[in-house]
């Protein structure tokens, strides 16, 4: 299978891309796509409707190597940011982020970010954000509710009740090793957002509300 590269700007081309793309361009950042693969299951998440973002197939059928990864990236410094954000959770391919950020750190002094549902703790059974310290500039956790009841009815986590506290205790470890901290939460009907913005706060991180679509 060949997976290609695909630049569109932010914006709908109207173009569909057939191929599986590794990397795709949101105004000045490149997002790598790198698996498929979630412990949650959103209701807001849009691949339920559709693997397509932006003109491009997300929908990978095999998860790229570190070489594949690295070919799609190409030149990192045309751009502002590198974000590790597809249709899936990156940090479940922990080894994978860890090698390409190293490999960008060498070549590149743009911003790295990962945006993750928080759970990589519970996944891999141990602390892992020391092993993303002084290689990732950035952490966007999807934070998603403020209390557990909630997180469970818009994200359907397997962790159940652990599940939210995980997010909680990720970011607030996040919070002593990475530079900027972000708790995003998709402003579905009925939601709380004082109260989620309040969470956020109390757990070092800055605040973001991203609408709907």
């Amino acid at each position: 299978m060949k997976m290609t590269r695909c630049r569109h700007k932010n914006k709908l081309t109207g173009k569909d891309a057939e191929e599986p793309v590794i990397a795709y361009q949101i105004r000045n950042a490149l997002y790598l796509n790198i698996t498929n693969r979630c412990s949650n299951i959103c209701v807001f998440c849009p691949k339920f409707g559709q693997y397509k973002l932006y003109g491009n197939n997300l929908l990978l059928e095999v998860e790229p190597s570190f070489e594949e990864v690295m070919a799609a990236v190409g030149d990192p410094t045309e751009f502002e940011e590198i974000v590790f954000c597809g249709f899936g959770e990156s940090l479940i391919r922990l080894d994978l982020v860890v090698r390409i950020a190293q490999e960008l750190k060498q070549h590149y002094n743009g911003s790295i970010r990962i945006n993750t549902d928080g759970q990589a703790n519970l996944v891999h059974g141990r602390n892992i954000i020391p092993e993303l310290a002084g290689l990732v500039d950035c952490i966007s956790v999807s934070l998603n509710a403020p209390d557990a009841d909630t997180y469970m009815r818009l994200c359907n986590t397997p962790f159940g009740a652990e599940g939210f506290r995980a997010v909680c205790d990720f970011m607030r470890l996040a919070t002593k090793q990475i530079p900027d901290v972000i708790a995003s939460v998709v402003n579905v009907s009925g939601l709380d957002l004082d109260a989620c913005r309040e969470l956020a706060h109390s757990l070092g991180a800055s605040f973001r509300v991203r609408e709907l679509s």
